[in-house]
């Protein structure tokens, strides 16, 4: 059994030969999704990931993969969820919670763009539609290397808001994919079920759930190239 978990961050309907950090091709990406269900992949939600990698269910027979998108943003809700309802998929989003309806722009010194957060209502709507919303931090911080103090704080304030605004959060997403044993301890602590990583791999039974791998998809990644990856992964 192996588990891929797909790691994106923002989808755009923009020209697949524009260059802009972090964004995938609105257009490349329904080209994803459509050949995974076509191919009668499922998408698997990080509970039932949890499950299956604990040995708990039966959700990840069969051909399964996990989606996640980090940060929040604004066009993920606009254009990569209705994609995903279309092809019957789920996905869990990220969201920094200090970002949530602002502008920021962490991308553009390495030639990238600024890209708007989705709202709290969005994320409500989304929520309501089927969509985990999970946690990425209050600011971005790089956990690995921060206080103990500071790495609390990131962890407890994002999650207590979120639960206040939906009800549940039992996900996270290190910032940068930075982390340490010390990371890991605290968001055991703050009592998350499972925590993503952007260490490239598949999870197989036994993965440690709070150091769960992903495979990055970005705007280099072709519909050939992501067919090739993951008939490589089955």
């Amino acid at each position: 059994m192996v588990i891929p978990v797909l790691m994106y961050h923002a989808v755009l309907p923009i020209d697949a030969a524009e260059e802009v950090r972090g964004t995938v091709p609105l257009t490349t990406f329904r080209e994803q999704i459509g050949w995974l269900a076509r191919r009668g992949y499922r998408a698997l939600t990080l509970d039932e990931v949890a499950d299956a990698l604990a040995g708990r269910g039966d959700a990840a027979r069969g051909r399964s993969v996990a989606i996640t998108f980090d940060d929040g943003y604004r066009c993920v809700v606009d254009h990569a969820l209705p994609v995903l309802e279309e092809f019957g998929m789920t996905a869990v989003l990220f969201v920094v919670t200090g970002a949530v309806g602002h502008t920021t722009e962490w991308y553009v010194p390495k030639g990238g763009r600024a890209f708007e957060h989705a709202g709290w209502a969005e994320l409500e709507r989304a929520a309501a539609r089927g969509f985990a919303i999970g946690s990425h931090s209050v600011s971005h911080l790089s956990l690995g290397g921060a206080s103990d103090d500071a790495v609390a704080d990131e962890l407890g304030a994002s999650k207590e808001v979120i639960e206040k605004r939906l009800g549940t959060c039992r996900h996270f997403a290190y910032p940068f994919g930075s982390h340490s044993d010390a990371t890991i301890a605290a968001v055991q602590r703050a009592g998350y079920d499972t925590a993503c990583t952007t260490e490239a791999g598949l999870n197989r039974r036994g993965q440690p759930l709070l150091r769960l791998r992903r495979q990055a998809v970005s705007r280099t990644t072709s519909a050939g190239r992501f067919r090739r990856r993951v008939r490589a992964w089955f």
